[in-house]
């Protein structure tokens, strides 16, 4: 059942907790973006898209407790746990950037979740598949595409706040990315040919959730938005038409390519269906 999407904060102990692990909540600019300043559409637009980073960050603090528990089922390396561990405090502070971001243009969009569905839990494996399985979703894939997407839009933006937000973001996500090649560089050599097919397939499903990224902005069909675009830069996204080329390109340099050299790919025919 869907739900409205909504964050609370407790403040007290646990807020000065929070705030000794992860500072940077606290530390932006804070109020230096004025709407008024800026085209109602362009508002209306990023307000939309910060709501859904926020709630795409929520959703990445589910992945990576599922990926923690499934390090500690095939008894991944101590450090390893201890460096994944880390990672769930980094996600609840990238929704706690994105949420204040989206208040700072006003308030979040309306949006529902079906919390009951929210992260992808894959059933009938073995401990070691899961493990393969979920790092190869969350971190090689999930990570990959929201990094790789990310620094575009932080070298376009110009207002310093949701540049600060995006450096920060960014500096989590360079770690978070690095996680799937330090599993995988762990778990490879119990890894047999039929355990990679499984996982060129794992892959192949995984890039087509994130294919309406570069697939529903390129038909010639569909209509431009209308949205000043200096106004979207500021504000810290890129046109559709412009993201679009961007998100393909993340696909190809930093998840198909990367994960082609330690042997999980898909067809050509699959990557040309997919890419197109």
């Amino acid at each position: 059942m869907k739900v409205p999407f909504e964050i609370e904060w407790m403040g007290g102990p646990a807020e000065h907790h929070f705030r000794k692990v992860r500072p940077a909540g606290a530390e932006l600019a804070w109020g230096t973006i004025h709407p008024s300043h800026y085209a109602p559409a362009a508002i209306e637009y990023a307000r939309g898209a910060w709501t859904e980073v926020a709630i795409n960050e929520y959703r990445a603090v589910a992945s990576f407790c599922d990926v923690l528990r499934a390090l500690v089922d095939v008894k991944a390396p101590l450090d390893l746990l201890g460096m994944t561990s880390d990672f769930l405090a980094d996600e609840c502070s990238h929704v706690e950037l994105a949420s204040r971001m989206a208040m700072e243009l006003g308030g979040a969009a309306p949006r529902t979740v079906d919390f009951d569905h929210f992260a992808t839990r894959p059933g009938g494996l073995t401990a070691f598949q899961r493990a393969n399985e979920l790092l190869l979703r969350v971190s090689c894939v999930a990570e990959a595409f929201a990094g790789g997407t990310a620094s575009v839009s932080l070298d376009a933006t110009s207002h310093p706040l949701p540049r600060s937000v995006y450096e920060t973001i960014l500096r989590d996500e360079a770690h978070h990315r690095r996680l799937g090649g330090l599993y995988f560089e762990w778990a490879l050599p119990r890894v047999d040919g039929a355990e990679l097919r499984r996982l060129g397939q794992v892959l192949l499903a995984s890039l087509k959730g994130f294919a309406p990224f570069w697939k529903s902005r390129t038909g010639t069909g569909e209509a431009k938005l209308a949205v000043p675009e200096d106004d979207l830069r500021a504000l810290g996204w890129l046109v559709p038409e412009r993201f679009a080329c961007v998100a393909r390109e993340v696909a190809v340099r930093d998840i198909l390519d990367p994960l082609a050299t330690i042997g999980i790919t898909i067809s050509d025919e699959d990557r040309a269906n997919l890419l197109a």
